[in-house]
């Protein structure tokens, strides 16, 4: 069953939004530290999303973030994480803008983002001089979260940039003026380490890195890092790496080993674990984050784990040994 929508949110959804409970949030209404709520012919509270997250900034504080969720190699939950991280976020009153860099366009899918022909995308931010990236801002049906689309021939754009000035720091030039207007901007990158995916982390603070618990998926942890390691001595970008394990089966031996050995490797970089769960394939299908289209799922929770900590942690500071990390120490035989 999907969650509706809400029109408008009741003060027991903006106290949990806040992380505090309802009668403080009363309190401070009734004492002056928040403006007095509408109220709806019931006379119970009531706030649309903009209150909401008004609310939200004044009890958490105001931020401004952007994280590139990123792996060269395929299917290792990129897009999953960018889409349910984002839903998570937005549930917890924080505005999220997704950029979808994936040619395969699958974001921009399981938002249910449909795309006329004279609608711009990330591919027209990313060669037009004259397109900047409000420009292709399109809304979802979930207040508070944005989409800049991607269509399938975004394959072609990194011939199209190639040749370009400052080629590295296209996106962070076209996308800048967004930066303090959303709380969240989600990158999601293609399956590899492409001009990009650099871009996407030149705009970036902090990159999230989805892992499977098998030993081949994590040989791509060191070109990464290295790569990583190249903006910063190069373009003068430092980039926080943060590794989340997916697909986590806990029945299946191996895949705990693996996941120690890597939680040993990585240490306090490795957020929790996104379990496996049939939910969070079922939620692009209906074109609704899990949070808000099995919200009792454990993918639901997961998600809603990770962004708790997102909100109440400071991003990581950029590693200046990032490019010769601790790799991840081999499983037991």
């Amino acid at each position: 069953m999907i969650r509706k929508i809400k029109p408008h949110y009741s003060l027991g959804d903006v106290a949990r939004m806040a992380g505090m409970e309802s009668r403080e949030l009363r309190h401070w209404e009734e004492t002056g530290r928040i403006p007095p709520a509408r109220r709806n012919p019931e006379n119970h509270r009531i706030y649309d999303f903009d209150e909401a997250h008004a609310i939200v900034d004044f009890v958490r504080g105001a931020t401004h973030r952007r994280i590139a969720v990123v792996n060269q190699k395929g299917g290792v939950g990129k897009t999953t994480t960018a889409f349910n991280l984002a839903g998570a976020l937005v549930a917890r009153g924080r505005r999220v803008l997704t950029i979808d860099l994936d040619p395969q366009a699958n974001l921009t899918e399981s938002l249910g983002v449909e795309l006329g022909d004279s609608d711009l995308t990330i591919e027209d931010v990313s060669v037009n001089d004259d397109v900047m990236g409000a420009q292709a801002i399109r809304p979802t049906r979930f207040p508070g979260l944005s989409c800049i689309a991607a269509r399938p021939r975004l394959a072609g754009v990194e011939i199209k940039i190639f040749d370009a000035f400052l080629r590295e720091t296209i996106l962070e030039r076209k996308l800048k003026p967004l930066f303090e207007q959303f709380d969240f901007i989600i990158f999601d990158c293609p399956p590899n380490l492409s001009l990009v995916t650099v871009n996407a982390l030149v705009c970036c603070e902090e990159a999230i890195v989805p892992i499977e618990a098998q030993s081949y998926s994590l040989k791509a942890i060191s070109d990464l890092t290295n790569t990583v390691a190249l903006i910063r001595s190069r373009l003068d970008r430092g980039v926080s790496l943060r590794f989340l394990p997916t697909k986590i089966d806990g029945r299946v031996k191996v895949a705990g080993e693996i996941l120690e050995a890597v939680k040993g490797g990585l240490q306090d970089r490795v957020l929790p674990s996104v379990r496996t769960d049939a939910n969070l394939v079922r939620a692009p299908m209906v074109r609704a984050p899990v949070v808000f289209s099995f919200p009792a799922s454990k993918g639901a929770k997961d998600y809603a784990r990770i962004a708790e900590i997102l909100l109440t942690e400071s991003a990581a500071p950029a590693d200046p040994n990032l490019g010769n990390p601790a790799p991840p120490a081999a499983p037991p035989a």
